[in-house]
C-alpha cells in the first residue's frame, strides 16, 4: 500500500468510530487500484489520503 497527500484535520480518540469513504480514482489495471479516501469520526471529516493498493485473490 502507498498512501500520498496525506492530511489530518481532526484529532480521533480511543473509542471513536471511524468511517472510511474511497473512490476509485482511475480504473483496476492488474490488481491495482488507485484510490482517494476520506476518514470520518462523529460525521466530522478528520483524514484524507490518495492510496494505491494491489489486491490479491484468497487461496
Amino acid at each position: 500500500m502507498k498512501m500520498d497527500k496525506v492530511k489530518f484535520k481532526r484529532k480521533v480518540s480511543p473509542g471513536d468510530t471511524l468511517i472510511f469513504k474511497c473512490s476509485l480514482i482511475t480504473p483496476i489495471r492488474r490488481g491495482i487500484c488507485h484510490m482517494q479516501g476520506y476518514a470520518y469520526a462523529n460525521g466530522k471529516l478528520c483524514a484524507e489520503a490518495e492510496l494505491m493498493a494491489q489486491i490479491s485473490k484468497v487461496k
